[in-house]
């Protein structure tokens, strides 16, 4: 019937992606324990910062919210930084 015991530490990893030709920002795969791409981590420039895009028909607890946005935001002030030491 299942694993019993304490939840995990980590409930998501992230999959850095190669990046394409012309493509400036990096991109990430969402993936869970079993290794199923839950979603993917982009750059949205239009709010410049970076974002999440689950993928349909899949389930965030509040946990992997709490990663998930620690993740983007981390993600976000390297950028901003980044971009900062080029000026």
């Amino acid at each position: 019937m299942g694993s019993y015991g304490p939840p995990p530490e980590r409930y998501l990893y992230f999959e850095k992606l190669p990046r394409k030709p012309g493509q400036k920002t990096d991109r990430w795969n969402i993936l869970s324990h079993h290794k199923d791409i839950l979603g993917t981590v982009r750059f949205y420039p239009q709010w410049r910062c970076y974002v999440a895009e689950p993928r349909a028909g899949t389930v965030w607890s509040g946990e992997c919210d709490k990663e998930r946005g620690a993740f983007t935001t981390a993600r976000t002030i390297e950028w901003r930084k980044s971009k900062r030491r080029k000026k």
